[in-house]
């Protein structure tokens, strides 16, 4: 350690329980397994008192008078120097009595041994002490609280999977990044099952268990507090930040000042106003977890009587009310508790709207069926949905017109049963309607159109509803939702940022869309892919992620699956596959009967795919096809992709192909051409020759940056063009797909080898080996297909199968072929390749350009 160095060692300083100590005896260990002689102390408060307290296991016992020990004892560790190289470990230097920290002072002087001292930042140590660092004795190393980063790496090495980004979010908070902390409450949760694997992601997503270890380490403290104070932190943990005129309202400025003092709150200026916080988060979770109901409940109702007594300065101000209020003493209130479900939904919180919902239909309240109606629409639990609705649509309400249309759409998106939403939208078109009433029907028309695949249908019915400036916010969050997909699937991308815009900020503000932003920047994200225009895709993404932290539920599931697609799209696969998880556990957990699921499965199909990880794409896809309605038509091309690179990573190519060109002839009967377009660039970069023609017509239809590439690649391959294959790879790059760029430049140093272009085909085989790495190390099959030995189509095809893990007997059944043809076609094909065996020729093709 710090060989060369001017110092003699290192202090490690920071607060309590940011690891100094283990990263101390890190140190120390990795010295010891070298050969050299470790030694380590500890100050301590009950040795600060006793003269070298620290050093007392070292003294010998002729060593009685300390100052002659003083001495005697630093010779002894240079002496030990001399035999073989020591190293000392002083834990907690800040705790040292004077003659301690002298002869610490005295041995970093004399230079004799290494040292590893720590200290606690902040505190009061010997001047001694203070003077290793100041006098450049030793390197200071500031240790800080762990970031969000390492908080959520440490759990991941701990569990050993990936945790969701807001369970690990949660973690940090509670223990503000102090290691020990979080160390201890990991262990907690884990002990008392809080914590479970979904979806091979860890999730948690209840309440928090306290174990008696984190109790003693963190709130022995709070158990030692005088009555007032003590009441000062009650109040606070179940309520905070508070005002010091809320809160001195309710214990005396005495206590809140002691309390301060005692460093169990701290008191920040915001503005011109004073707010009080608890020290650390998790006082208020031991608060919770120890302190007794009646207390508590007593505490709350004091709090809503206060706070009622002033306006709410914004809607978090009054979701926090009507919490304090279900679980106070008081008489409920069922307008605070519609008023907070309102509130709650426009803050993405619809778990807390249904409660608050829930609480207010107990009281009899006319609103609370269609509140939680509405609440339980946004949490995607569809069979509940519509319970409720079918019981409001029999009350012969006057605004019955509005709670059918919300019925449809219930059973479009969250029941996948859009031919019954159809039946009922149809007779409220039989039935006179007001142009409010028939602009919010087009709206969930419209969906169902979208999602039938009926495109132009869809377009046209959304349109006339958003014309209308009629629209509730939920009809106008459907009727963007199906204008989106359809001009997505049709190409038309003229107004399509200005829809996108539009939607987005009136849900932002409103009530019962608010949440509804995600799911629809996930489906713009898809028209933004369809179209060819990722830059956009990105952009609007990183602008949602942006507008709202801390998602609860199926809003943080919708935020990872959006996140997950881009990553997908723009060809980061690696992390594309860990947001896809976690949107599928966060679905899963949650329950929500929305196509969110099979959509996160269709993803994680094409990624394990693209990584050429042939059992977890066909795990996903097998979930796909489990969870895609019958009747959702505009989910077929999605999973006939899925399909065929599932198909691609098993060795199936010429299975995957045929897939997706049937998939590519029903979006053509139906008019969706950027859905066919995908279809066609899918199975050209699987080595398909037979869609150039076709991709051509499309290009000059579309008249898009992604048809033209698609085009370009096609008639390329179809020609052994290598230039032309490069400069396909160069326009796939200019659009920002670089999965697809990667394949076209393996194609074309194929195609350059192939005609003798040796040095071209090294050139484009060096750039597709680069972006594939760019991808987080991606394997095609066009990767797989190894420049300058070019193999036959059905030499391809067979070791494709064996890059697989089949056998010659299993590849010959796949194919109707005899195991002997089998052999012969893997023999010649090692010839090509230089392998001597099957094994080596696998690892040949599988390496490909990534080698």
């Amino acid at each position: 350690m710090l060989h060369g160095s001017k110092h003699c060692g290192v202090m490690i300083v920071g607060p309590a329980g940011v690891g100094k100590t283990a990263l101390a005896r890190q140190v120390l260990s990795q010295a010891a397994t070298t050969g050299d002689r470790t030694s380590w102390f500890v100050g301590t408060e009950s040795a600060r008192s006793l003269p070298l307290g620290a050093f007392t296991g070292a003294i010998s016992q002729d060593m009685c008078d300390p100052l002659p020990s003083v001495r005697r004892l630093i010779d002894s560790f240079v002496a030990q120097q001399h035999q073989r190289r020591s190293m000392i470990g002083v834990d907690d230097a800040h705790l040292l009595d004077e003659l301690s920290a002298h002869v610490l002072h005295q041995l970093a002087q004399a230079r004799g041994v290494r040292l590893v001292v720590t200290a606690r930042a902040g505190g009061a140590a010997p001047d001694a002490v203070t003077a290793l660092w100041k006098d450049g004795l030793l390197a200071r190393l500031d240790l800080e609280p762990l970031s969000a980063e390492a908080t959520r790496a440490f759990i991941e090495q701990t569990l050993g999977g990936p945790v969701d980004s807001r369970s690990a979010r949660r973690f940090w908070k509670l223990t503000g990044g102090n290691a020990l902390y979080l160390q201890q409450v990991l262990k907690d949760q884990i002990d008392g099952q809080r914590l479970r694997q979904v979806a091979g992601v860890w999730m948690w997503d209840g309440d928090l268990a306290v174990s008696q270890s984190i109790t003693d380490m963190v709130g022995s403290n709070l158990d030692r507090l005088p009555a007032g104070p003590a009441m000062v932190v009650d109040l606070l943990s179940q309520c905070e930040p508070l005002d010091v005129d809320v809160l001195c309202d309710l214990v005396s400025r005495e206590d809140l000042e002691a309390a301060e003092t005692l460093r169990v709150v701290t008191v920040e200026r915001d503005g011109s106003r004073l707010q009080v916080r608890l020290a650390h988060p998790l006082y208020g979770e031991l608060r919770r977890a120890t302190a007794g109901e009646m207390h508590l409940s007593g505490l709350r109702g004091r709090l809503v009587e206060r706070l009622s007594s002033n306006p709410d300065d914004d809607l978090r101000a009054t979701v926090r009310r009507a919490l304090l209020m279900l679980g106070s003493d008081l008489k409920p209130d069922p307008q605070l508790y519609l008023d907070a479900a309102r509130a709650a939904m426009t803050l993405l919180d619809p778990h807390a709207a249904d409660r608050f919902a829930a609480a207010a239909d107990e009281c009899g309240a006319y609103e609370a069926a269609p509140m939680r109606a509405m609440a339980l629409l946004l949490l995607g639990r569809g069979e509940q949905t519509e319970t409720v609705l079918a019981q409001i649509s029999s009350e012969g309400r006057p605004d019955a017109h509005r709670w059918a249309t919300l019925r449809a759409a219930n059973l479009t998106w969250m029941l996948g049963r859009p031919r019954d939403a159809a039946v009922i939208l149809e007779q409220l078109a039989a039935e006179p309607e007001s142009e409010s009433d028939r602009a919010a029907r087009l709206a969930i028309q419209a969906g169902v159109d979208a999602v039938l695949g009926r495109c132009e249908a869809a377009r046209d019915n959304a349109r006339a509803a958003i014309a209308s400036g009629l629209l509730p916010d939920y009809h106008a969050m459907i009727a963007a939702v199906a204008l989106t997909m359809a001009l997505g699937a049709l190409g038309e991308v003229d107004d399509l940022n200005e829809v996108a815009t539009d939607a987005i900020d009136r849900a932002i503000n409103s009530f019962e869309s608010s949440q509804t932003r995600f799911w629809y920047g996930g489906v713009y994200a898809r028209a933004c892919r369809l179209t060819g225009r990722i830059d956009e895709c990105v952009r609007n993404a990183k602008q949602l992620a942006d507008s709202a932290r801390d998602l609860p539920g199926l809003a943080q599931a919708n935020l990872a699956f959006l996140l997950g697609h881009v990553e997908l799209v723009r060809g980061a696969i690696p992390e594309a596959v860990g947001l896809l998880h976690e949107a599928l556990a966060g679905v899963e957990t949650h329950g929500g009967s929305t196509g969110l699921r099979p959509a996160s499965c269709f993803g994680l199909a094409e990624a394990h795919g693209k990584l050429g990880q042939a059992e977890e794409a066909a795990q996903a896809l097998a979930q796909a096809r489990q969870w895609v309605p019958d009747d959702y038509v505009y989910m077929q091309t999605n999973l006939s992709l899925a399909t065929g690179w599932a198909m691609a990573a098993g060795g199936s190519l010429t299975e995957a192909i045929a897939a997706v060109r049937a998939a590519a002839t029903e979006a053509r009967e139906r008019h969706q051409p950027t859905h066919e377009l995908a279809c066609l660039q899918a199975a050209t970069q699987w080595g398909d020759t037979s869609g150039a023609a076709r991709a051509a017509e499309l290009a000059a239809e579309l008249r898009l940056p992604l048809a033209d590439a698609v085009a370009r690649h096609a008639a390329a391959l179809a020609a052994n063009d290598g230039a032309g294959l490069l400069d396909a790879s160069s326009k796939y790059q200019a659009i920002g797909d670089r999965v697809t760029a990667a394949d076209a430049a393996a194609q074309a140093a194929v195609a350059f080898s192939g005609s003798g272009q040796g040095k071209r085909g090294l050139y484009a085989a060096a750039v597709a080996r680069q972006l594939a790495t760019d991808c987080g190390g991606i394997c095609t099959p066009a990767l797989r297909h190894p420049a300058g030995q070019p193999l036959t189509q059905r030499q391809r095809e067979i070791v494709e199968f064996v890059v697989a893990g089949l056998s010659n007997k299993e590849i010959a059944k796949r194919l109707v072929m005899s195991v002997r043809s089998v052999e012969g076609h893997l023999y010649r094909a090692c010839q090509r390749v230089g392998a001597s065996s099957r094994e080596e020729l696998a690892a040949i093709v599988r390496g490909g350009f990534r080698g």
